[in-house]
This record gives C-alpha cells, sequence and structure tokens, in this order.
C-alpha cells in the first residue's frame, strides 16, 4: 500500500476612445507602453467618484472563506432599497441558477443517456446567468463585429452588472454586526446564486490575483483574434485603475512601511512596503469598479467551440496505454502515475478549454477555479474523456458517475506561498491531470502532488459536518497532527504534462511545492475528475 506505479505508454480598446481620440503618435503597434497617453484628457480609464476614498471595503481575515467572515467598511451602500426591475432581473439569474445545477448533476448521474437534452439546457442557463459570449452575441446582430457592437455588448453587460448594485447594497445593510463595526458574511456556497455574497464565484467577492488573471487571460483572447482589440479596455482597466485601488487600501499598507502600498504587478516590488499576502486577499468590489470594467467581471466572455473528432483521432485516452495494468494496479491499493495518458489532440483541445475559456469565476489564495457545473460540462472532449474512463476502467470506475470536475489554473506568484494544503475528497477515484507544458515548470522534481497512504474514517467522508475536518483550510493543522498520529508515509508524483495521477480519492493528499514561470501561458493547470459519490462508491 502506498507503492507508487509508474506506467508509460509506447510512444478593451486597442484604440480605446477610437483612433481620432489618440495623439497621432500614438499607434497600435505601440500599445501599451506609455499608457499615460490614453488619460491625458482625463475621461478614461473611469476614476471613484469625488469624495469616495480608493478602497473601503476589504476582508480583515480568514481567506479560506469556510467559517463566517468579517468585511470592514465604510458606509458607501447607502441605498437599500430594492427596484421593481433589479428584483425582476436577480430573480431570473437566481431561477436559471438552481436550474442549471439540476440539469448539470443530472447530466453526469445519468452517464449521458439524455445528454443532448439536458447539456442543450445546461448552456442555456449558464449563459442566462454569466452571459451571452461576444462570438454568440454577434450572430444575434447579422455577425459580423464592429466598434459600435462591442460598444453594444459591453453596455448590455455594464447594465446588467448597475441593475446589480442596489441588491448588494440590500445585502450589505442586512449584514451589519453594529457592535463591531463590520459586515458578518456566512461562509461561501457552492449552491448559493452569484448575486449572493455567499455564493461562490459572486459577482462581487474577488482579490487581486484573481482580477491579475482575468486581465491576463482577456489579452490572450485579443492577441489569439478571439476577441476584438476593444476589449483591451477592460483588460487595462483592471490592470490601470481597480488594481491600483485595491493595493493603495489603508489595510494593504505596511505597518511601519514606507506608506501606501504600491502596485506594480511584481511580487519583489511589493516586499517592504505592502501587507503580507496583498495580492491574495479577499475584499468586495465597490460599484465603481465593476463599471469599470464594463461589467465584466465573472462574466462568460469567451466559450471556445471543441473542434469535432475525426476518424484519425478518435479518442481521448491514449490507446497504446496498458488499461489492464493500470486497473489491475489501482485495485491493489497502489498511487499511479500515468504518462501520456490522452491522445495529442485530446491534450490539446483540452488545454485549449483551460486557457481560453472564461470560465474561471473562483478564486483559492493561489489559484483560480473553473467548474462542471459552470461550463466545463458543454465541451465535448472533456465528455469523451469521462465516458471512455467508464468504458476503459470497467473494475476501477465502470458506471459510476462523474461527480464533478475542475480546472485550477495557479498564479505563478502566488503559489510560491503554497497550493492546496493536505485534504481529503467526496470521491472513490481521483483523477489529476496536468496541462502545462514542462517548460513552465521551473523545478521539474516538483509541481505535482504529494498523497498520503491513509484516509480519514469511512463514516467521516460523507457527513457534511464532520467531512469538514478533512477538507477546509481552518482544519489543515489538525490533519497534520493526525498524519503524524498515524506515521502516515506519502509518495510525490511530480508534474508532467499529460501526466495523471490516479488514487483513491479519499486519501489525504495535497499540492506539492510550486515554482513556475511568470506568463499566462506558463501558468499550472490541473485537471481533476472525482469519480463516486456516497450512493456511488465505485471500485476505489
Amino acid at each position: 500500500k502506498g507503492a507508487m506505479h509508474s506506467l508509460t505508454p509506447l510512444l478593451l480598446t486597442v484604440t480605446l476612445l477610437l483612433l481620432a481620440f489618440l495623439p497621432p503618435s500614438l499607434s497600435s503597434e505601440s500599445f501599451p507602453p506609455d499608457y499615460s497617453a490614453f488619460v491625458a484628457n482625463g475621461t478614461w480609464p473611469p476614476r471613484p467618484p469625488d469624495g469616495v476614498p480608493l478602497l473601503t471595503t476589504w476582508l480583515v481575515h480568514d481567506p479560506t472563506l469556510t467559517s463566517p467572515i468579517r468585511v470592514q467598511s465604510a458606509n458607501v451602500f447607502t441605498d437599500a432599497g430594492l427596484p421593481v426591475e433589479s428584483e425582476g432581473e436577480v430573480a431570473v439569474v437566481n431561477n436559471c441558477f438552481y436550474k442549471l445545477k439540476k440539469f448539470t448533476k443530472f447530466i453526469h448521474a445519468d452517464r449521458y443517456t439524455q445528454k443532448s437534452r439536458s447539456d442543450s439546457l445546461s448552456k442555456f442557463y449558464i449563459r442566462c446567468v454569466r452571459g451571452l459570449p461576444y462570438s454568440e452575441y454577434l450572430l444575434t446582430v447579422g455577425g459580423r463585429s464592429s466598434p459600435s457592437v462591442v460598444s453594444d455588448y459591453m453596455s448590455s453587460m455594464s447594465s446588467s452588472a448597475s441593475s446589480m448594485e442596489p441588491y448588494l447594497s440590500l445585502q450589505m445593510a442586512s449584514l451589519w454586526d453594529a457592535s463591531t463595526g463590520t459586515y458578518v458574511i456566512p461562509s461561501i456556497e457552492s449552491d448559493h446564486p452569484p448575486t449572493e455574497l455567499s455564493g461562490k464565484g459572486n459577482f462581487y467577492m474577488t482579490s487581486i490575483q484573481h482580477l491579475e488573471h482575468y486581465a491576463e487571460q482577456v489579452a490572450y483572447l485579443v492577441a489569439k483574434d478571439l476577441l476584438p482589440p476593444q476589449f483591451l479596455e477592460v483588460s487595462q482597466s483592471i490592470t490601470h485603475v481597480v488594481v491600483p485601488a485595491i493595493a493603495a487600501a489603508p489595510s494593504n499598507a505596511l505597518s511601519g512601511g514606507l506608506g501606501p502600498c504600491v502596485y506594480t504587478g511584481r511580487l519583489e516590488a511589493w516586499e517592504g512596503r505592502c501587507a503580507p499576502g496583498v495580492r491574495t486577499k479577499n475584499f468586495i468590489l465597490q460599484p465603481w469598479m465593476a463599471r469599470a470594467m464594463s461589467g465584466a467581471f465573472n462574466r462568460l466572455l469567451h466559450v471556445p467551440k471543441a473542434r469535432p473528432r475525426t476518424a484519425e483521432s478518435p479518442f481521448c485516452l491514449n490507446p497504446r496505454l496498458d488499461f489492464d495494468a493500470i486497473e489491475g494496479a489501482y485495485l491493489r491499493g497502489d498511487i499511479l502515475q500515468v504518462d501520456g495518458l490522452m491522445t495529442a489532440e485530446c491534450l490539446q483541445e483540452l488545454r485549449r478549454l483551460a486557457m481560453e475559456g472564461t470560465l474561471y469565476f473562483d478564486h483559492k489564495k493561489s489559484y483560480v477555479g473553473a467548474y462542471l457545473d459552470e461550463g466545463l460540462s458543454e465541451f465535448d472532449w472533456l465528455t469523451v474523456l469521462v465516458e471512455e474512463f467508464g468504458s476503459r476502467f470497467p473494475r476501477m470506475i465502470g458506471s459510476t458517475p462523474l461527480s464533478t470536475a475542475w480546472f485550477y489554473k495557479y498564479d505563478s506568484l502566488a503559489a510560491l506561498e503554497g497550493g492546496i494544503g493536505v485534504h481529503a475528497d467526496q470521491s472513490s477515484v481521483n483523477v489529476n491531470i496536468w496541462l502545462t507544458p514542462d517548460d513552465a515548470n521551473l523545478d521539474p522534481a516538483s509541481g505535482g502532488l504529494v498523497i498520503y497512504d491513509t484516509a480519514p474514517p469511512q463514516d467521516d467522508v460523507y457527513d457534511p459536518v464532520k467531512f469538514r475536518l478533512w477538507n477546509n483550510d481552518i482544519s489543515e493543522g489538525f490533519r497534520s497532527d493526525w498524519l503524524s498520529e498515524m506515521a502516515a508515509r506519502n509518495v510525490t508524483v511530480p508534474h508532467r504534462q499529460n501526466r495523471a495521477a490516479i488514487f483513491n480519492g479519499k486519501r489525504l493528499h495535497a499540492t506539492d511545492r510550486c515554482r513556475f514561470k511568470d506568463g499566462y501561458e506558463n501558468r499550472r493547470i490541473n485537471l481533476t475528475l472525482l469519480f463516486g459519490d456516497k450512493e456511488h462508491g465505485g471500485g476505489g
């Protein structure tokens, strides 16, 4: 038990205010080395309203969001009324959200027997919740992009975000604790809609590293001609307006330091001036910040369309793998390291989804997350991969349903401070696949998973209260002590592109130390598939 079995196969806009408003010396080719040219006339980017501090709301403790949290704030949310039209839009979004959860769960619990109908409903509901991707919006207006079409699209997003402001105000008022002068927010829950402050991936709560990922992703999509250049306005608003305003908040200054925390985008430049953890601290967006980003925060700007499979390449799992040997090793209790897990085409398509899809609505201290029930389920190559795991490994998985799946994409700077700590999952089979090219990893001996040879008591795993001891960050000290008492052994599976670690998901495991290159395309990305739940034990 605990042995590692290794199996290797045989084989915004560039123009912003439009060119007429730019200095003659500034061309699209030079954008954006001298950003000051864009703000010379003082009309763009948006500024905070006069008299409003740069940031008056921020979380003061518990970045794990696993217990009630307190938020300090100046009293800037003064209008607690909820207009009828806003109530109507919030109700529509919430209704779509609950139906999205229902149909995504149905798709995978039913093993795709009625996938076509349910998948189309799932696609509809996520667009109802998160908005229509720009490429699909184009189809509704004739299919031809232009500055006016982009402007109309951004205006619709901004209008939707503005309609949520009174509802945010109402929530803030209801959460006020006058005795402490703070707002108390319940723990974040995945089954709460994004209109709620307690909803996972909500429209209001974020961190600097989360926003920086979004800015990088939008710029990446523009560079790939997947979004028009006007969308750089969103990216540049984040980088040059919203994030510097957050960094300048009084709580982010280092005590006894050199003055306010000044945003630079480089970790080493923050040291000595900014409070520890400033890039990973959670905070609530002020309404003007959402407007500065054209209402695009946590919206569905782009979802890549899966390229069809061909007769030459019909598979997702690499057909050269020894499936019987893999399954036999798992059933013996081994921790598996499987290299070359997927075909080149499947790897390329899943990495493309991870890089291009604006599905990362959730964020934690060092990574952002995209989940099965908010966009991933509609991508055909992921569906094929899940189906092939069931057919290729009949004893290990077979008809056991996929309980959930996610992409986690790491911030290369924040990951230096640690990834996911020791924890267990509610699954019988855990499949962790790495998608980032090997040359991005600065330490080939690390960047993967540390997996232990022991698991929590079976009764604890599916008990909603007891399981918190084995999964949330607050109880990590308890788990470390428990591992010591159990004299637990572990193995490390280092990061390699297209390598999978496969093991019983109830085993305790943790992200290994990570040191990856800077840059959007170098971010560590893992795809995790969890098979089995309380009713479906699988072969684990």
